[in-house]
């Protein structure tokens, strides 16, 4: 068995994960690192978890590594002290996860810990996708620069197809993020340096003309507060809509609703957008795959978005699209682009690429 721990800053989960069992059980905790402090209450906690399974190895998803970790990697002192140095590009979450670590690593010290970070696959970004037209003083002596997200499932998504392909990953999650790659490189990466760029989300505006925000001081006399408020939290669809309910909900009133309807179409177009950058960057297309959290929910809009890239020589099987394996073709068989669908958890995800990593150690120690 394997743990895979997700702190997002507003809870624990925990998802105990073991071969055959393809819905890991899903475990929560308070917000508070500190609420799992003391060793016996974390170790009672993974043995009420695990039950008589040996625990394997617990792995974390973090959100941020910075340049210093470009793939997983095991969770000790050098890690921490590496780590930690990241604190000052993104010192709301880095502290906190690194408490959550090290209560992990006191409590568990006979389990290996690893560490999975969402924007290490974009380390490999070219140089002219990686940095924005800003003052090289900037470049040179800040983070600012496209990180990426989502870095997890679009390696893993771009490693299903063979090596030299030209592919195209879309995570529909909390926020959709577009990936394009080859050969386990990437291109382009549609999220760069925070959440606020690429497609829009729930309350996030997605791509916008930074004029805009000079507008809204100079003529509303917004402050920069008020500003960052508005379009990280009353955007996207609930700006466009006015209606401030799930993702869901608001799929329901397609159809039904303009305002929702524009909402969708500009979502689409976003997604377009970037899905066409990606192309351009690597001079064609022969795959294109979904996954995330949200996929399943979104697959009416899916389906649309691909006969509006039809003129690509993309076809489809017509819907409703079954839940045949993990790993889907949807695409039909004269389809000159091959269209997958990733319906792995996250989680689930994470086993495999730990029990890929626990084999490699295991192989580069016996070598």
């Amino acid at each position: 068995m394997i743990i895979v721990v997700d702190y997002n800053l507003r809870e624990v989960k925990l998802w105990a994960c073991s071969d055959g069992n393809k819905s890991p059980e899903l475990y929560f905790f308070p917000r508070d690192p500190a609420a799992l402090a003391g060793e016996d209450s974390l170790r009672g906690c993974m043995r009420e978890i695990s039950g008589r399974e040996k625990i394997e190895a617990v792995s974390f998803r973090i959100l941020f590594g910075g340049d210093y970790f470009r793939g997983p990697e095991v969770v000790n002192e050098r890690f921490f002290a590496r780590f930690e140095k990241l604190t000052a590009l993104f010192p709301f979450y880095v502290p906190s996860m690194l408490q959550m670590l090290k209560i992990f690593k006191t409590a568990l010290a006979d389990i290996p810990l690893i560490a999975f970070f969402e924007t290490s696959f974009f380390l490999g970004l070219p140089e002219s996708a990686k940095f924005y037209a800003l003052p090289f003083e900037f470049r040179r002596d800040s983070s600012i620069r496209k990180w990426g997200f989502h870095g997890i499932f679009h390696e893993y998504n771009t490693g299903i197809f063979p090596p030299a392909d030209k592919n195209i990953s879309v995570v529909i999650d909390r926020q959709t993020t577009v990936c394009a790659a080859i050969d386990n490189r990437p291109f382009s990466i549609s999220l760069g340096y925070t959440p606020l760029e690429g497609v829009m989300s729930r309350t996030s505006c997605g791509d916008i003309d930074p004029g805009i925000v000079f507008y809204l001081m100079n003529v509303h006399s917004f402050s920069i507060h008020r500003i960052d408020e508005m379009l990280k939290n009353e955007s996207g669809f609930l700006g466009l809509t006015g209606y401030d309910i799930e993702l869901k909900d608001m799929l329901k009133l397609r159809g039904r609703d303009a305002k929702v309807d524009l909402a969708f179409e500009v979502y689409q177009a976003q997604v377009m957008k970037h899905i066409g950058e990606g192309m351009a960057a690597m001079g064609g297309l022969d795959n294109i795959v979904f996954a995330g959290a949200y996929l399943d929910m979104f697959i009416p809009v899916v389906y649309e978005m691909l006969k509006k890239l039809s003129f690509l020589g993309i076809s489809t099987i017509s819907l409703p699209w079954k839940k045949t394996k993990e790993i889907s073709a949807v695409s039909s068989r004269d389809s000159g682009i091959k269209v997958r669908l990733n319906r792995m958890e996250l989680a689930g995800l994470i086993f495999y690429e730990s029990r890929a990593f626990l084999n490699k150690i295991m192989f580069d120690r016996s070598g």
